[in-house]
Formats: C-alpha cells, sequence, structure tokens
C-alpha cells in the first residue's frame, strides 16, 4: 500500500467513538468516560496497529485524522462528566498545532482529561516529545492522565508520573497478581504512592467479577474495563 492509497483509505474511512465508563470505587457510579476510535476496516486490509505505525511517519495527516476524531469526540459527548481524550504527543508537536490543542481544549478545561499514551516508539527523541507535551499541558493547566502504567513493564519515566492528574495502571498488573498473588504488595504501594502525591488512581482491565473485587478491595480511586461493558455508549 504506498502514501496515496493510505491516505485515500484513512480519510474515507467510517469512524464511530465507542465511550467506555470509568467507575468509582467508592460507589460505582460513573465517574467519567473514555473516549476510544474505532475505524471500520476490514483488518485483511490493513490493521489498526498498522494504521497508527504509518501515521507516526505522517504527521500532518496524522494530525488531521485526530483533529477531526477529537472535534467528532467532544461534539458528540453530551453526558454531564468527565471526559478523557486520547492524545499521542506526536500531534502536540509544532507551533500551530500546539496553538490549535490550546484553542480547541480551553473552552472544555473543567471536563476534559488528556490522557498521554505511548508513540510507540522508544528512542530519546520520541521520549522527549512525550516529556515536552506533559510539560506543555501541565503549563496549560490541562488535566492529563498518564495511560497504561507498567504495560510490559514500561513505566514511561517518572516525570511524566510527576506531572499527571491521574494515572492509568495497565491490566497487566491484574494478570501478573492472578498468576502470583505477591505482586499485590507490588501494585499497593503503587497505590499508597499516587495518593500520597494527590493524585488519581485508575486501574484499567477489570474483565471479572475478581477483578473487581479485587479494585475495590485495594481502594483505588476508579476502575476500567470490559467488566462495565453493559454501559458502554457507541457513536
Amino acid at each position: 500500500m504506498n502514501t496515496q492509497e493510505f491516505k485515500y483509505l484513512i480519510k474515507n474511512a467510517k469512524y464511530r467513538t465507542k465511550y467506555e465508563p470509568i467507575i468509582s470505587t467508592t460507589d460505582n457510579s460513573i465517574y467519567a468516560y473514555e473516549a476510544l476510535s474505532k475505524f471500520e476496516i476490514k483488518e485483511d486490509i490493513i490493521s489498526t496497529e498498522e494504521i497508527f505505525r504509518k501515521l507516526h511517519h505522517n504527521n500532518m495527516l496524522f494530525f488531521e485524522l485526530e483533529r477531526r476524531n477529537k472535534e467528532l469526540q467532544v461534539e458528540c459527548f453530551d453526558m454531564d462528566k468527565k471526559l478523557f481524550l486520547n492524545f499521542d504527543a506526536d500531534i502536540v508537536n509544532t507551533i500551530d498545532q500546539k496553538e490549535y490543542w490550546e484553542d480547541f481544549l480551553k473552552p472544555h478545561k473543567n471536563r476534559v482529561v488528556v490522557e498521554i499514551t505511548e508513540n510507540g516508539s522508544d528512542d530519546e527523541k520520541s521520549a522527549d516529545i512525550i516529556r515536552q507535551f506533559s510539560q506543555w499541558l501541565n503549563n496549560k493547566n490541562i488535566d492529563s492522565a498518564l495511560d497504561d502504567f507498567g504495560q510490559d513493564g514500561s513505566m514511561f519515566s517518572f516525570f511524566l508520573m510527576g506531572q499527571s492528574n491521574y494515572i492509568k495502571i495497565d491490566k497487566s498488573f491484574l494478570r501478573q497478581i492472578a498468576s502470583n498473588k505477591n505482586y499485590i504488595f507490588y501494585l499497593q504501594g503503587l497505590l499508597t504512592t499516587i495518593n500520597k502525591n494527590g493524585q488519581k488512581s485508575i486501574i484499567e482491565g477489570i474483565e471479572t467479577k475478581e477483578d473487581y473485587q479485587l479494585a475495590k478491595k485495594l481502594g483505588c480511586d476508579y476502575m476500567q474495563g470490559y467488566y462495565f461493558n453493559n454501559l458502554v455508549i457507541i457513536k
């Protein structure tokens, strides 16, 4: 698939948003929703992973796509809850991009949380872009969440952790505890650190009743996952 074919495919793809709830462990109420992008493209043509891998090599197309997506995600969201929006730091890189996103986020600062995702690369340049993005959000007083903390052993960096209002703990923690109960002490220590820092914790990957009961027992602030699938809204 050449560049022109890829651009055409992306610009004409059917797009929808799945709003996945983030649940309070205190009273099981819905605290917020995370907007998840869904592209209706056949997997035998191109996978979602390959889409984003290609987009990282085409900054303008990536920015154009995400600008459309984020506008729709905010426009279609009609709940009186916080809204978590996934942002890849690569689309908030140039001066023009930063100006656009600042204008876009400003009217929604009280309800939008920018979820910082890894950009699929672990080289120093990419890490630096993510750190600059985190600092930019902090300087603009825009709430942020650090996504997938602990995924495959990755901790992003303690700098990013310190800059974020919410820490989203990757589901791999729960899977590790299922295979080795001693990992629960590691997670307890992490949750204590987050709490002492005045931040909020969100355990991801709540898929079973056992996951749900463990999250409640551990005393994290919020939880998210397929277990609450009946509360998902698709638009």
